[in-house]
């Protein structure tokens, strides 16, 4: 197998300055990085098509399929313009919150006046009630509701702190009305369809319809269908996580946000349920925010994040994802590298599932014991790759050869967690892009399918091509017989590498 391939959890890197240029993106590739995330919360048009453009080349040079996802904004709850140093509360202090760029008309005599950001001013005040908690800058200031006068809110200090510019807004307990998609979100989805984007991923999903709505939009625009992917960091989305997964076709457990809607202690769980649910039902997931922290200013982890990396992959993520780490940090390169060591040794122990069914019982993890993927009844395909699955096991196949238009019958098989490698082979690039957030499935691109003739030939010469297989190895091949055509996956084959040649030869 390729030593570059070996890792099954995928690398998304977040671009930024100090990843931007061609060379910083080419060194990214080659440390690890499958997916680039374009974080659409900074950052102009002209900055990310220039991203955009660097990642194609670089991905060109290194013969890698790496995917784009682009992060939409979604609405920003956050304090507005402040006084030059920003405000000290303390307990006790009476403060009015009203639109930036207004004059308040609740009363200021005795109170502290802080516009908050206007486009969200209104929605925010008309769904929170009294006694409403309202925490500002990641929960470290938290106060209550008071009064409620829209557009305007009267809130009472509970615990202090130095409040500066645009510091975020969280109502735990509060659902909240405000449309995913603002104006600006509109302009960027625009976008980030023209460049070609291979993923996008809403922020503030609450619902199904979330999701919905931005497929709808996305079709109305393109004939291109990029990944819809839900982040989970509302305490409404955690509550319908079900019936989200079940629409989206991936999801990011955004632990940032969802530490202050929820509570720090509950993530863990919630990050496992999550992970679980997707599972089953062959979801992709990606593990985000904190993950290697202390990296953005220091060449080496901490302990605490080194196993916060490899608990993630226990759990049965597809992905981790690295954000100011590799956006701003002083050591991107190193960060990727590290990363990739940590989820490298944790599938070395984890293999097969052998960690958790070996500890499970001793850690009582409800969500590892008897832990089995959904088979969905009546489903060809599902049938056939887990099939293929089991019997690459038994036989000690080197490789499972997947051929595929859309990349769902590889998506199917990767449910399944095989200890042996997927090799997905597409004649559409796009395609192939897109398995980059798939657990333990490397896509390798072919200029056309061929007929049933020349299929298992094809798949000699691709394998060893490109070193996944030698001359007598056994690889399992699954494919749709006799035509080929999307959606027809109903064939499984033990087949050895070399027969082909030999009966050519009248062997």
């Amino acid at each position: 197998m390729p030593s570059s391939v070996r890792r099954k959890v995928k690398i998304v890197c977040t671009l930024g300055p100090s990843s931007s240029s061609a060379e910083r993106i080419a060194q990214l590739i080659e440390a690890g990085m499958d997916v680039a995330r374009l974080n659409f919360s900074h950052g102009t048009h002209d900055f990310h098509r220039g991203l955009i453009q660097n990642i194609r080349e670089a991905s060109r040079k290194a013969k890698k399929p790496v995917a784009i996802m682009q992060d939409l904004q979604g609405p920003k709850l956050r304090a507005g313009k402040l006084a030059k140093g920003g405000i000290d509360l303390k307990a006790g202090d009476v403060v009015v919150l009203y639109p930036e760029g207004t004059t308040p008309r609740t009363s200021t005599h005795g109170r502290i006046a802080i516009p908050i950001s206007a486009e969200i001013a209104l929605a925010v005040s008309s769904d929170a009630k009294v006694g409403a908690r309202i925490l500002f800058d990641d929960g470290k200031i938290q106060t209550r509701a008071s009064q409620v006068s829209p557009p305007e809110m009267v809130v009472e200090v509970e615990v202090g702190g130095k409040l500066t510019d645009h510091k975020g807004m969280n109502l735990p307990g509060t659902p909240l009305s405000i449309p995913c998609l603002t104006d600006k979100d509109l302009e960027d989805l625009k976008f980030g369809l023209s460049m070609g984007v291979d993923a996008v991923a809403l922020s503030f999903v609450r619902t199904v319809q979330d999701i919905e709505d931005l497929r709808r939009r996305i079709h109305k625009q393109t004939n291109e269908r990029p990944l819809c992917v839900a982040k989970i960091e509302r305490e409404e989305a955690v509550e319908y996580m079900d019936s989200i997964i079940e629409v989206c076709d991936g999801l990011l457990v955004a632990r940032g946000d969802m530490a202050v809607e929820i509570g720090a202690e509950r993530v863990p769980v919630v990050q496992k349920q999550l992970i679980h649910s997707c599972n089953e039902l062959g979801v992709p997931v990606i593990t985000a925010t904190q993950m290697l922290e202390s990296m953005i200013n220091t060449p080496t982890p901490t302990r605490a994040e080194a196993s916060d990396v490899a608990n993630a992959v226990f759990d049965g993520t597809d992905a981790v994802m690295l954000s100011g780490e590799t956006a701003s940090g002083l050591y991107p390169i190193e960060t990727v590298q590290t990363m990739a060591r940590i989820v490298l040794e944790a599938e070395r122990a984890n293999q097969g599932g052998k960690f958790r069914a070996e500890h499970a019982t001793h850690y009582a993890d409800p969500f590892s014991v008897g832990r089995e993927t959904k088979l969905m009844p009546g489903s060809v395909v599902d049938a056939i790759e887990h099939s293929a699955a089991q019997i690459a096991r038994q036989v000690g196949a080197v490789a499972i050869a997947c051929i595929t238009h859309s990349g769902t019958a590889a998506r199917t098989l990767a449910k399944h967690r095989p200890a042996t490698p997927i090799v997905a082979i597409m004649d559409n690039e796009a395609s192939v892009r897109k398995l980059a957030f798939v657990w333990g499935v490397q896509g390798e691109l072919i200029q056309k399918i061929v007929g049933t003739d020349d299929l298992f030939a094809m798949v000699e010469k691709v394998l060893q091509t490109r070193g996944w297989a030698e001359v007598e190895d056994l690889v399992v091949v699954t494919a749709g017989i006799p035509t080929l055509r999307r959606g027809t996956t109903n064939m499984v084959k033990v087949h050895r590498i070399g027969v082909i040649a030999e009966r050519a030869l009248g062997r």
